[in-house]
């Protein structure tokens, strides 16, 4: 199948559906960690997930957080940080933040095994994904276009498409959890609404970084937003069901 540059035009004008890509994502991420925590411990079982997930989408985000890592700590103008995001050669930059932010997902999503409602073991990986999405389409929406190919996406994703990609990740999320574990539901609102929020702002903050920094956002520095948004998105879940189970 040949996908043409009108393909890709139309594409990016509903970018904000973007988090349905990632229900596909955390359908494979929950249900592969659910039956691999059967058999082994949670760090085993989150490294063997997040390699599973970068290879569906062949290392491309993975790649956009190094290239991200190394253009930050590159200094001079836009233009030299961008040349260091687009070197070929990894710099200390990107294996820090490769290291650093790979393994801050990882032990997250490995801490929701010890967690004693076990449908969260399904449940945060699954948002982990959807999230990462609408933190794609944050700051795609946000961001200053350039020429590469994230061009489209940043320059076809007007600033108010953020809230119909929240407001889409919040319905997928709240039905999932009402259908998996019907209890509470203003409470289950709460937490989902709370991590739609911090997976937002992490765009937001990413699309900033990149203004200020490089002056747009490229296709790397979404990638690096989708990685980004992951530990974000399982800490704040954590946090929202240590909360609950203290209160009952």
């Amino acid at each position: 199948m040949n996908v043409t540059g009108e393909d890709v035009d139309e594409l990016s004008r509903h970018f904000w559906l973007a988090p349905i890509i990632g229900l596909f994502y955390g359908l494979v991420a929950g249900g592969l960690f659910l039956i691999l925590t059967q058999v082994f411990d949670g760090l085993v079982s989150a490294v063997l997930v997040i390699f599973v997930v970068h290879g569906l989408n062949r290392f491309l985000h993975f790649d956009g957080l190094i290239d991200q890592g190394d253009g930050l700590i590159a200094t001079g103008t836009h233009e030299k940080k961008l040349a260091a995001m687009k070197d070929t050669r990894v710099g200390a930059g990107g294996v820090g933040f490769g290291i650093m932010f790979t393994f801050l997902t990882i032990v997250s999503l490995a801490f929701v095994e010890q967690v004693s409602v076990r449908v969260m073991v399904f449940f945060l990986p699954l948002a982990m994904e959807v999230l990462a999405k609408n933190a794609l389409v944050t700051v795609a929406a946000l961001g200053q276009p350039r020429e590469g190919l994230g061009s489209p996406f940043v320059k076809n994703t007007p600033k108010w498409h953020a809230a119909p990609s929240a407001l889409l990740s919040l319905a997928i999320l709240y039905v999932a959890l009402i259908l998996l574990y019907p209890w509470n539901p203003v409470y289950l609102l709460a937490l989902v609404v709370l991590m739609v929020l911090t997976s937002s702002a992490v765009g937001a903050v990413t699309a900033a970084v990149g203004r200020k920094s490089f002056g747009c956002v490229n296709g790397d520095i979404m990638g690096a937003t989708n990685e980004l948004a992951k530990p974000a998105v399982l800490l704040m879940g954590m946090m929202g069901v240590v909360l609950f189970l203290l209160m009952f």
